[in-house]
């Protein structure tokens, strides 16, 4: 009887931690709008230069632009 209720307590804490792990959201959480220090122009011709030869592109650190190009837009 003690077995089946430590295994029971074990499933239902094992359930409640990775419940909360999957509600934390994740890399849905993560920001997805570009901020303004993105170079929206290198990733454009990035990914033109690229798919005019047949490759693709998979971004993983977005480009930035320099700190003085940043402060000219604004």
């Amino acid at each position: 009887m003690k077995s089946v209720f430590f295994c029971s307590a074990a499933i239902a804490v094992a359930g409640l931690a990775l419940g909360g792990c999957a509600g934390s959201g994740g890399t849905r959480v993560a920001k997805t709008q570009y901020d303004y220090q993105v170079d929206q122009e290198k990733i454009v011709s990035v990914n033109k230069w690229a798919n005019d030869r047949g490759y693709s592109v998979t971004w993983v650190n977005l480009p930035r632009k320099g700190q003085k190009e940043a402060d000219k837009k604004d």
